[in-house]
């Protein structure tokens, strides 16, 4: 699943509030004008709220002040409550493949920082000439004969893409550029300093000798460190309000943790461990008041009537489709040109029943295939091109008792605990907390005393991440 780093809400796109009876014995008692909220006595100040809403709504325009003072409560509870539960191992992604935890928390820092202050960053960068171009010198990419001083030789089998340790060393030695934007904020960038910060994609660039990534690698690099020696020198931001911002971009990726690791974005087929568990526990009893109650949901092609022409090459089973596409008649074409016994009927292949357990490539396409229309020529296993049409299909249920019912149903099951064993915890964490907020926005705060409602995903959710 991608994660969003600006959308302050728990994956914004599945959770949606309604209409219940409020159970959160939230108080509106807040006095200090310098904090809007305070959570089990941790403050949420003015400040993280203005740029914690600032970015939410370059996303979401809608969003109100109260919506994201809501998502950064939630966050905290959630959070807290996930790694008690499961350890941060489970909630935050560690592996080979992606970019280390520490170089994603500076990644989603800075991406907080270039939006709630992108108009003060622009003018920073105006005062050094515009862009940074002006304070990077000392430029020296990779020649091409120095990259078996780092790298394992191409013709080695890697089983992981690695430094070797003195591959490492020399790494950190070897100098791409040099910056500086004051005499106390200068510095260089390493290879080293490149290679550690990628992801598997961007090893496997430097791993095939890409001079030019490397280097675009490099300045990227320096468009950080001036946005840490911006932070450090000309923002209006304390030590504090940044500490506050990592904290509040921890919590949410403890809850966005949680989220993947139950599986609140995944549908009933995705490999979600917690999910599985959770199937395997479904009764007999439980899938079948399932089935009785959403019947519908296990209809079932029971049999198709159809026609066929066989033919002996490509080239006249198209010319037999342009016939179709103009007009003619299946029957009477099948009766001219099919090679099968029963051209004189039309290619009339009668009823077909779908037998599930040993089906073949007719019955196959027969029963994916729309009423009415001619399906495209088809190679047969035996060489010579079919044309079918689908006449009339007949529906029926999948047996209560059958395997189907019974995974289908398990996994719906699951899914509806999990969403329930949610919004519970959800609801007890807040019940349970100390939560003191502003009076002035009381009436903002309606979603944090609602429950709420978790949407099925959509394919966008999966085929984004």
């Amino acid at each position: 699943m991608k994660r969003s780093l600006l959308c302050m809400g728990l994956l914004a796109s599945l959770i949606a509030t309604f209409s219940h009876p409020s159970y959160a014995k939230v108080q509106y008692d807040l006095k200090n004008n310098q904090q809007v909220a305070t959570v089990n006595k941790q403050a949420f100040s003015n400040k993280l709220l203005d740029i914690m809403h600032k970015v939410s709504t370059a996303k979401k325009k809608e969003l109100t002040r109260g919506d994201v003072l809501t998502a950064l409560i939630e966050n905290q509870l959630i959070g807290e409550y996930a790694v008690k539960r499961f350890g941060v191992d489970k909630l935050v992604e560690n592996n080979k493949v992606v970019f280390p935890p520490d170089i994603v928390a500076e990644q989603e820092l800075r991406s907080v920082i270039q939006v709630a202050f992108d108009k003060e960053l622009a003018e920073a960068r105006k005062k050094l000439g515009g862009t940074l171009d002006k304070n990077i010198s000392q430029e020296q990419p990779i020649k091409i004969n120095e990259w078996d001083s780092f790298l394992p030789s191409k013709d080695k089998l890697l089983l992981e893409i690695k430094l070797t340790d003195a591959g490492k060393i020399a790494a950190q030695k070897r100098i791409l550029l040099q910056y500086n934007f004051s005499e106390k904020h200068k510095g260089t960038i390493s290879l080293w300093d490149v290679y550690q910060r990628q992801n598997v994609q961007g090893r496997n660039e430097i791993h095939s000798r890409n001079a030019d990534f490397t280097q675009q690698q490099a300045r990227e690099i320096v468009v950080h460190r001036f946005m840490d020696y911006w932070l450090e020198t000309q923002s209006t931001l304390t030590p504090q309000d940044i500490k506050d911002i990592k904290q509040a971009l921890t919590y949410k990726s403890y809850h966005d943790g949680f989220a993947t690791y139950i599986g609140i974005a995944a549908d009933i087929h995705d490999d979600v461990q917690y999910l599985k568990d959770l199937a395997k526990k479904v009764t007999a009893a439980e899938v079948k008041s399932y089935y009785q109650h959403h019947k519908a949901d296990f209809k079932r092609i029971e049999r198709v009537k159809a026609q066929h022409i066989t033919v002996s090459d490509e080239k006249t089973a198209n010319m037999i489709m342009e016939q179709l596409k103009k007009g003619a008649k299946f029957a009477d074409l099948a009766k001219q040109y099919s090679m099968a016994m029963d051209k004189s009927t039309g290619g009339d292949l009668g009823w077909i029943v779908h037998n599930r357990n040993n089906p073949n490539w007719l019955s196959t396409l027969a029963f994916v295939q729309p009423i009415n229309v001619p399906s495209r020529p088809v190679r047969t296993p035996t060489g010579q091109w079919e044309i079918l049409l689908v006449t009339a299909k007949e529906e029926g249920y999948h047996p209560a008792n059958s395997e189907t019912v019974r995974y289908l149903a398990s996994q719906v099951i699951a899914r509806q605990k999990m969403v329930k064993e949610y919004q519970n915890t959800r609801k007890n964490l807040i019940q349970q907390a100390d939560i003191h907020i502003s009076p002035i926005l009381k009436k903002e705060m309606i979603n944090l005393e609602k429950d709420v409602m978790i949407a099925k995903p959509s394919e966008e959710d999966h085929h984004h991440h």
